[in-house]
């Protein structure tokens, strides 16, 4: 199994709610991918329980793509605010939320959160990390090294985010050991960003948590989509043979999958009629 995966188990904690993993007599805090729900976040604003946001791009390098930033929000625990703002999280998954140990001012957390946005890659470049969608987060925190997670934790205290499942995670709060170093996407984090949206998938369509997916199915997964099959209903068709089939049909399956003369459809019925 892809180490990220093994450690989402090590790291955080099932919940059934995202209340269960914060304490209810303080504020608790948002990551929302606003542009992803334009109109039903554009609704939280001023409603019982909001108490702050800011737009996370705003004095950054990334301030030309102000309409598309993240928001971070401040909401009262169980509020009506509180209660839309978790929906969305739950519903579409684009937002997580976390609570620090202390009382902490907004402008202090948007400055930890800001500097994960662009960070420098193994390629001697700088990415892009969607830092306010739950599947690349996921992947962060699970997929650094311990210095990494507690430096990706920083203040940010308790941190629950949802799953492709009903449940939640809530992440175990770190403390900062030894000398900080620059965050920075290492090999595996690059890797497990790229494999997160389909470790989602497939945790989602077979019901498995995704600590607990085999690790040949995200391999058999990733060979499709090598092999230029990616669609959503492509992959539902071949669901059976990413889970059931043995190591022969896969091996039988690479000239199907390589010969660019089919189409994605032409491939999909030649792989159902050799599995």
């Amino acid at each position: 199994m892809p180490g990220w995966l093994t450690r989402i188990g090590e790291r955080s904690q099932r919940v059934d709610t995202l209340a269960s993993g914060f304490a209810a007599h303080r504020p608790a805090y948002l990551v929302l991918d606003q542009r992803r729900a334009p109109e039903r976040c554009a609704a939280l604003v001023g409603q019982p329980g909001w108490h702050d946001y800011l737009t996370l791009f705003a004095g950054t390098p990334l301030a030309p793509l102000l309409e598309a930033s993240p928001w971070l929000i401040e909401l009262r625990m169980g509020s009506q605010a509180w209660q839309a703002a978790t929906a969305l999280c739950q519903e579409q998954r684009i937002g997580w939320a976390f609570q620090p140990a202390q009382d902490a001012r907004l402008d202090g957390l948007s400055d930890h959160l800001r500097q994960l946005f662009v960070l420098d890659d193994p390629h001697g470049g700088q990415s892009l990390v969607n830092v306010q969608d739950p599947t690349a987060w996921t992947a962060m925190l699970a997929a650094g090294s311990a210095t990494a997670y507690a430096q990706l934790i920083g203040p940010l205290g308790k941190v629950v985010t949802p799953t492709p499942l009903p449940h939640w995670q809530a992440w175990q709060p770190a403390e900062a050991t030894g000398d900080a170093e620059a965050l920075s996407l290492s090999h595996e984090l690059e890797q497990a960003l790229k494999e997160s949206p389909r470790a989602w998938w497939l945790s989602r369509a077979t019901d498995t948590p995704l600590q607990a997916l085999p690790p040949e199915w995200l391999v058999r997964l990733g060979r499709l989509a090598e092999g230029g099959i990616s669609s959503w209903r492509g992959r539902q068709r071949l669901l059976p043979l990413i889970r059931h089939a043995d190591d022969a049909t896969w091996h039988n399956a690479q000239p199907i999958l390589l010969d660019t003369s089919l189409t994605e459809a032409q491939k999909i019925s030649e792989l159902e009629r050799h599995s």
